[in-house]
């Protein structure tokens, strides 16, 4: 039995709209889905080696000191922060990348870093802390992301740091 056009241009629409309210509910979900903090900061990431980590510092920043296995560098034109602690492993990995925020700077806000509420909150107004524990399933390693600050929405500092590592002063 044949089947009427009108009725098969009408199903095969249907069809089509069913498959466009589909595509615009995933891609509304992958929008709207909590921003995770990454395993890097300023393009230093966790279990860098020391010679490629120190090759994006310096064209980022000026070395300013090295103390305890871990490295303090000025920012140079960074619109956020000021001051990038970079703390290495027994390897000479990156273990921890520490940023403190520019005074003057554009700030930067908690859930720019990630989703608030998938983070452990402490602190109380004046001394506000969010922590997140992570795995990076790329690289296979679990790390601590951590936002610190004064103000109720800015951070002061910014911290990530692999979990499992011993630091670079541990060697003996």
């Amino acid at each position: 039995m044949a089947q009427d056009p009108k009725l098969r241009h009408r199903t095969s629409l249907e069809t089509k709209m069913k498959r466009l309210l589909l595509m615009i509910a995933l891609c509304s979900a992958i929008a709207g889905a909590a921003p995770r903090p990454a395993p890097e900061i300023l393009g230093v990431r966790l279990g860098m080696p020391y010679d490629a980590a120190h090759s994006r510092l310096s064209k980022i920043g000026e070395f300013k000191s090295e103390d305890e296995g871990q490295q303090v560098w000025v920012l140079k034109h960074d619109r956020h922060y000021q001051y990038a602690i970079v703390g290495f492993d027994r390897d000479r990995n990156v273990r921890y990348v520490t940023v403190l925020a520019h005074p003057e700077g554009q700030p930067v806000n908690y859930e720019d870093v990630g989703d608030l509420a998938t983070a452990a909150h402490f602190g109380q107004p004046g001394n506000v802390r969010y922590t997140w524990t992570l795995r990076d399933r790329k690289h296979h390693f679990e790390y601590v992301a951590t936002v610190k600050g004064r103000d109720p929405h800015h951070l002061d500092r910014y911290s990530i740091k692999r979990l499992g590592v011993a630091q670079e002063e541990d060697k003996d």
